[in-house]
């Protein structure tokens, strides 16, 4: 296959510049240890109501270093439960920090050619007057209250609405559905943002926020479908078409094979969040005192 000249550049891993880190010292939120930087702040999560300790930017030498740095995270921010720290790329810096969000990129090159999305008794629509947004609503709460069930976690119902509503009414917002057997009710969904935009890396994209198929027998072939029309609109748009994927606990098991399986279809992570929960009093195993320089 020939690289369309049209699309855009395959997206490498996603780390943080030079603007970012500036803003980031100027709002107070860029820290030292040892003279190695990060960039980190409290963030109450809404969906679970969950305060977090967010790091958006960390020298790979700390996130190699876990534990001491996890420590060090846990100290600064008493008030949070948990650390959720942004990795370059698909690197696996150290154990201490378990996958959560993983973000690919999908080369417009890479994608399902449209002899492989050929589906008889599919077709596939652009929602423009969005008069599917009923059902688009109910799958947009279940991919959500889904992904946070994965990790143990329940959701608070009208901090889901709230989401769900401003994502609907998003003037960026863009939904593919696909219909069944010349049916006029659709069986599932692809809905996307085309102004995202990631601020540590200063990159604009297009965000596949989510791909839901109710019918399990037409399921695969509808995500073939749905993923070429996203890679086609982001490459008329000139940008990168980026998903993710949330993962579980079980990370052997059904998150982790979809990444893997992503990957393999042409997906390339350009990165993601790893997790680590505050450790109990019982568990602390050293005083949390480590030495930071501002």
């Amino acid at each position: 296959m020939t690289a369309d000249p049209a699309a855009p550049a395959p997206t490498a891993a996603l780390t943080a510049c030079d603007d970012y880190l500036a803003a980031a010292d100027e709002a107070g939120l860029l820290h030292r240890i040892d003279g190695l930087v990060y960039v980190a702040g409290a963030y109450h999560e809404p969906l679970t109501g969950i305060d977090q300790c967010l790091v958006e930017h960390a020298d790979p030498r700390l996130l190699h270093a876990a534990p001491a740095f996890l420590e060090a995270l846990f100290a600064r921010f008493p008030q949070c439960a948990e650390a959720v720290v942004r990795v370059p790329g698909a690197d696996d810096p150290h154990p201490a920090l378990t996958p959560h969000l993983s973000y690919l990129s999908l080369p417009f090159d890479a994608a399902p050619a449209a002899q492989d999305t050929d589906a008889p008794g599919l077709r596939i629509a652009p929602d423009e007057t969005r008069e599917h947004d009923r059902a688009v609503d109910d799958w947009l709460c279940r991919a959500m209250v889904t992904g946070a069930a994965g990790r143990g976690l329940t959701t608070r119902p009208e901090e889901v609405r709230a989401a769900v509503d401003a994502l609907l009414d998003s003037p960026g917002r863009r939904t593919f559905v696909v219909y069944a057997d010349g049916g006029d009710q659709p069986v599932g969904h692809a809905t996307l943002c085309v102004d995202a935009h990631d601020d540590p890396s200063g990159t604009d994209f297009v965000d596949l926020v989510d791909i839901l198929i109710d019918d399990p027998v037409l399921r695969p072939a509808a995500i073939t479908a749905l993923v070429r029309a996203s890679a086609l609109l982001a490459r008329d748009l000139g940008l990168p078409l980026l998903g993710n994927v949330c993962h579980g606990l079980d990370e052997a098991g059904r998150s982790g094979a979809v990444a893997v399986a992503l990957e393999a279809r042409g997906w390339r992570r350009t990165h993601q969040y790893r997790h680590a929960s505050r450790p109990s009093a019982t568990d602390a195993a050293a005083p949390q005192d480590q030495e930071e320089t501002q």
